[in-house]
Formats: structure tokens, C-alpha cells, sequence
């Protein structure tokens, strides 16, 4: 494949509008930025060239491995965000005159992970494969005499990584100790051999250099803190393929792990959420607020005195639609005449969380002279919307395959419907740093949680109220409790108001004017509140 490279020197660069790395095709139409979208296009592309592609396997149980985006998936940010930002943060304070070295969380963090047992999607079946393995081994075993009780020791090396160096598979017993911790008939317990499981993933290909780079720079002393991380790195290295990459990037690493007799350095490791970077692990914290009330967080909220805000604050529930098309076909209505009234002619409009592009493409319908962009991380979504779209034969709608917050380039309007938890608000700040106006139907409002990019609560005046972060995040899942004709739906009406009532005050401090309405009619989604966010620039262009 032919490929042409920017560098942010380049003056192509400003072009791009998207934080590096990035991949613009179909004559730039068709873009794709962040770490794990790139790599899993390259992969992609040689797969589609060569469908034996020993790429293929980086792209783990169904090609999920980094799918989803980093406000998501705790492991996509813990590969795209922390890591990368710890080799960041290293770079510039780095002091061999400290007395002391502190480790850094995210290094801890994956020794913590790599304790874990293996929790994939399709665990079972490979506890079962290997299992029935073991068990053909040691039946071979126990006919040439072998005692029964003895370890198996040569399951076949193929079982977890057939790319592994011969010269390190050589010992197969402390090979396969790693492996299986505990074996009692066919029931044993899985530890991870890379940092998705047993098998090397794109996630391993992204963590390598980060912690090459924060082990390098770190004293040896440390690695007696981070013994499992030491054992995934040498893994790493033995295998063949990663050997190669590494070799051609110039990492140095024959005598990478000598550890010092002297030990003249305090090591300090930090206190940090030790919470599992499996996102469906049973001890991932969760907000439990089944049988609880938030009447206390409402009265201390009282303040907002409901009655001068807009009257459809609080929304009434309406009966669920039968059929659920019907009932898109009203959300997407309700959204384009909302855009159709703030946007104008010539503008840049972008549909975050794009999905398909439902609003999107009747917006460049309706409005060819606008130039409308379509960001989506999901690929298959986001081909659906390019297809449609060739279809239509639109030719003023683009595609970003990418997180919203790798969009780095300008635009008058941006438009969510229904973008999940955290990712409404940054939507929101988006449209903040551009000036550019917003019309956004949030979701979801228990996923929203403090990220690298903002914090909770969002508004200078809900803060004013000493409202703690645990609080509001309760009062966020009280949101999500509007169920029809249930006993909580009132008070979820109420609770969902109150969190986009602070989304709403967030941008009145920047002098936005913004109005809190509802989709029509509000029977079409438990989720129909409407947040329209008119750009100060507007105003002053009024004014003058």
C-alpha cells in the first residue's frame, strides 16, 4: 500500500483537523484518527491483501479488540490515555538526583490487572480446549507409566502462542506454570500471558513501547514492585514478531533488567483505584442506588427555582410507541427541525456519535450548502452512513472514524442525539472551545463519570451547592430510572432535568444562551430531553 506521511511541522497538517495519528482516504472524505482506529485499519488493510495475514489474530475474539472508545471502555483509555500519558508525564519530569522515584500509577495499575484472572468473552471455551488437552496428555502419560499425579509438562507449546521463541519454549513446564495456576480435574484458573489473556492482541502492540519507555527511564529497584509486568514484558519480547518490531525500532533490551545490588533509591508506589480494566469484572465499581432516594440531594438543589426555567423542565412521561421505527422516525424529526432552526447557510455542521448518520444525512440533505461531518468511532456504523450516502449521492458529507475529542478542527454546529453519558458533555466542550453552537439529546445519564477532559459537577453553580462528585453520580443514576408507569419515573424526570440543568448552566458561563426543551412528542424516547445552545458569536453578530 502507498502511503504518505504528515508530521505537525507540515503545513498539510493544519489541514487535517484531527489530533495525530490519523488516515485520511476517498480523496479526504474519509478519515480515521487515534492509536487504536489507525492500527486496526492497517491491520485491516493487509488482511484484505493477504487474508492469511498473521495480523489477523491482533484483532482478538471477533475483531473487538479496541473497538470501542476510550469514554467507553476502560481498557481502550487505559491503552490510548494513561499509558501514553504517563510516558508524557515521565518525559518531562524526569531527575536521577531525586532521592526517591515514584512509580507510575498506570504501571502499578497493570501489575494489579495482570494478578486478575482471565475475563474474555470467550474464556470458557478456552478453559474447555485447554482442559481437554491437558486431559489427552495426561492420559498418554499414565500409558507409559507416568505417575498420574504428576504435572503436565507438555501440552503442546501451540496452545497459547505458537510465535513464541524456540529457545524460550524450550521449558515447557514453567511455560505452562505461568498458565494454568490451578488444575483440579478439568477445572482450573487462567492468568494472563498478555494483557487481553493467553493470546497477544493490538492492545499488547500499544502497551509495549509505553512501559519500554517507563521501564527504561525507571531504576531496576522497581521491577521487585512490578513482577508480573516484568514477566508480560519478557513475554513480549520472545515472541518472534514483536522481536522483530522492536529490534527495527532500535529497543535495546539484552541486558534491560540487571538488578542492582545497591538499592540507593526510595521506591514509592502510589495509592491508586485498583479497579479491574475488565469492564464487566463483578468487582469494577458500580453505583448501587436500587431502593435508595435522592430526595436528599433534591432538596439541596432547591436553589434552581424550577418554576422561571422553561416549563417543559421536568417533562411528563407519554405511553411507549409499538413499534420502535416509528419512534426513531419522531427523535430524528424532533432533532432536525431543532437544527434547522439555529443553523445557516455555508456553516460546518458535525454529528457526534453519528452512528449512522440518521441526523446527519437529512441535515446535508436539507441543507446542501452546509458542509456536514459525520463522527463515529464505530466502523461498521460509520461505513453504513458512507454507503447511504453514496447512495444519496451527497457530496457534502464527510466521515471521522474516530473518539469526538480527536476532532480538532472548526466548525458553527455541533448535533447528538442520544450520546452516552460523559459523551454528551463533550460534545458540549467541543462546541465550547469552537464557539459553535449545539442541539444535544443526552442518554444514559449513569455513565457519566470524571475523565482525563472534565470533571462532575460540570456548572459553577451546582458546585456552589457543595454537591460531592459521589452524589451527583447518584443523582445521575436516578436519571435513568424513567420507565414508564413505574414509582420512580416522576422522580427520574426530575433527576434527569437537574443533570442537564447543570449541562445547561455550564454553557450560560460561557455566554451561551441556551434553552432545556424536550423531543415531540415526549413519548418518543424516556430520554427526550433537548438541550439547544446558541453560539455567542450569533449574539454579537445580532448585536452589531
Amino acid at each position: 500500500m502507498n502511503y504518505e506521511c504528515l508530521t505537525k511541522d507540515q503545513s498539510e497538517y493544519q489541514e487535517l483537523s484531527l489530533a495525530l495519528p490519523a488516515i485520511e482516504t476517498d480523496n479526504k472524505r474519509f478519515l480515521i484518527a487515534g492509536v487504536s482506529g489507525v492500527l486496526r485499519w492497517a491491520i485491516k488493510s493487509h488482511i484484505e491483501k493477504f487474508s492469511n495475514h498473521f495480523s489477523k489474530s491482533l484483532l482478538g475474539f471477533r475483531g473487538g479488540c479496541l473497538a470501542a472508545c476510550a469514554e467507553g471502555s476502560v481498557w481502550t483509555n487505559f491503552c490510548e490515555v494513561q499509558l501514553p500519558s504517563s510516558v508524557c508525564e515521565m518525559k518531562f519530569t524526569m531527575n536521577d538526583e531525586e532521592e526517591s522515584v515514584v512509580i507510575p500509577p498506570s504501571l502499578v495499575l497493570l501489575e494489579a490487572h495482570l494478578k486478575r484472572p482471565v475475563r474474555t468473552h470467550n474464556i470458557l471455551k478456552r478453559k474447555l480446549d485447554i482442559a481437554k488437552k491437558a486431559k489427552q496428555v495426561r492420559s498418554k502419560e499414565s500409558q507409559t507409566n507416568t505417575s498420574i499425579n504428576a504435572p503436565v509438562t507438555n501440552i503442546e507449546f501451540t496452545v497459547y502462542d505458537n510465535n513464541l521463541d524456540p529457545i524460550k519454549s524450550d521449558d515447557i513446564s514453567k511455560t505452562l506454570e505461568n498458565l494454568i495456576i490451578t488444575e483440579k480435574s478439568e477445572e482450573f484458573s487462567l492468568h494472563h500471558n498478555y494483557l487481553e489473556g493467553i493470546d497477544l492482541t493490538l492492545a499488547d502492540m500499544i502497551a509495549f513501547p509505553c512501559v519500554y519507555y517507563l521501564l527504561k527511564n525507571l531504576p531496576s529497584e522497581v521491577l521487585t514492585h512490578l513482577e508480573d509486568v516484568k514477566k508480560w514484558f519478557e513475554r513480549m519480547f520472545s515472541n518472534l514478531f514483536v522481536k522483530k518490531a522492536a529490534t527495527k525500532c532500535g529497543f535495546l533490551l539484552n541486558t534491560f533488567f540487571p538488578i542492582k545490588e545497591d538499592m540507593t533509591k526510595k521506591i514509592i508506589v502510589p495509592v491508586v483505584d485498583k479497579d479491574s480494566l475488565y469492564k464487566r469484572d463483578p468487582t469494577h465499581t458500580k453505583m448501587r442506588c436500587k431502593h435508595k432516594n435522592p430526595i436528599e440531594i433534591l432538596t439541596l438543589l432547591q436553589f434552581l427555582e424550577w418554576e422561571k426555567l422553561p416549563p417543559d423542565l421536568h417533562p411528563a412521561t407519554g405511553d411507549l410507541p409499538q413499534e420502535r421505527i416509528e419512534r426513531k422516525c419522531q427523535q430524528i424529526e424532533s432533532m432536525v427541525t431543532a437544527v434547522l432552526k439555529v443553523a445557516i447557510d455555508g456553516q460546518i455542521i458535525v454529528e457526534f456519535c453519528a452512528g449512522g448518520g440518521h441526523v446527519g444525512l437529512l441535515l446535508a440533505y436539507f441543507l446542501p450548502s452546509c458542509k456536514v461531518i459525520l463522527i463515529e468511532n464505530k466502523e461498521s456504523s460509520i461505513l453504513r452512513a458512507k454507503k447511504r450516502v453514496e447512495s444519496l449521492n451527497l457530496k457534502n458529507v464527510f466521515f471521522y472514524q474516530c473518539n469526538l475529542d480527536y476532532f480538532k478542527g472548526s466548525f458553527d454546529l455541533g448535533v447528538s442525539l442520544h450520546a452516552c453519558g460523559v459523551a454528551t458533555d463533550l460534545v458540549i466542550q467541543q462546541c465550547i472551545k469552537q464557539r459553535a453552537s449545539f442541539v444535544c439529546c443526552p442518554c444514559c445519564y449513569g455513565g457519566v463519570q470524571n475523565t482525563h477532559l472534565l470533571s462532575y459537577p460540570l456548572s459553577k453553580r451546582f458546585c456552589s451547592t457543595s454537591i460531592s462528585y459521589e452524589k451527583y453520580l447518584f443523582l445521575a443514576h436516578c436519571a435513568d430510572r424513567t420507565e414508564v408507569n413505574t414509582p420512580t419515573a416522576e422522580q427520574g424526570e426530575l433527576c434527569m432535568g437537574l443533570i442537564d440543568s447543570d449541562r445547561a448552566f455550564f454553557a450560560q458561563e460561557y455566554n451561551y444562551k441556551v434553552l432545556l426543551t424536550t423531543l415531540q412528542p415526549k413519548s418518543c424516547s424516556p430520554k427526550h430531553n433537548l438541550l439547544i445552545g446558541k453560539s455567542p458569536k450569533l449574539q454579537e453578530i445580532v448585536t452589531v
